[in-house]
């Protein structure tokens, strides 16, 4: 192939990009010893998705199947995200309101788990923005809910004296 053929090819593979742009998915899932009604319930609330996101975005109802995401970075915001809810046997999915085929969208899966030991929670995330909702947020959401659901409270080292405050990091 001469070097014409390869840029050709090349602008093509971008072309592809830009006009059908693929969304980034992960999967997460993590057991939560507490009934599966109280489980979903807890992500009905947007007050605690809000908690679950804490430092990754904040969370509002807008209507009563509505709501919005605002991410940020930093002290910045980054971006918003308005999703309708939509409640299946068995999940909850917050689908992109202006994505009609629902490929963008947060999906929680519930299932009782083996040995009646509580609750096993999926999330799946097909997302626009894949900075803000990678493996690792989702995680993070799936630990802080199970520790809220569990203990009543999510994991923080703020105002804790063995955790270390932001002066000491930058002096390291």
């Amino acid at each position: 192939m001469n070097w014409v053929g390869a840029i050709e090819d090349q602008a093509r593979g971008l072309l592809s990009k830009v006009v059908a742009p693929s969304a980034a998915m992960t999967t997460q899932v993590l057991t939560i010893a507490r009934p599966r009604a109280v489980v979903e319930q807890f992500w009905h609330d947007p007050d605690n998705l809000s908690a679950v996101l804490d430092g990754i975005a904040q969370v509002e109802a807008t209507e009563p199947d509505r709501v919005r995401w605002s991410f940020t970075t930093g002290n910045t915001a980054a971006a918003q995200w308005v999703t309708r809810t939509v409640v299946g046997a068995d999940e909850i999915r917050f689908v992109g309101s202006s994505d009609p085929a629902g490929r963008s969208q947060i999906r929680l899966i519930f299932a009782d788990a083996p040995n009646g030991l509580g609750t096993e929670v999926t999330v799946r995330v097909t997302s626009p923005l894949p900075k803000q909702l990678t493996g690792h947020a989702a995680y993070t959401a799936l630990y802080r809910a199970r520790a809220m659901l569990q203990t009543g409270e999510a994991p923080t080292l703020a105002n804790n004296p063995s955790g270390r405050s932001e002066a000491a990091e930058q002096e390291a």
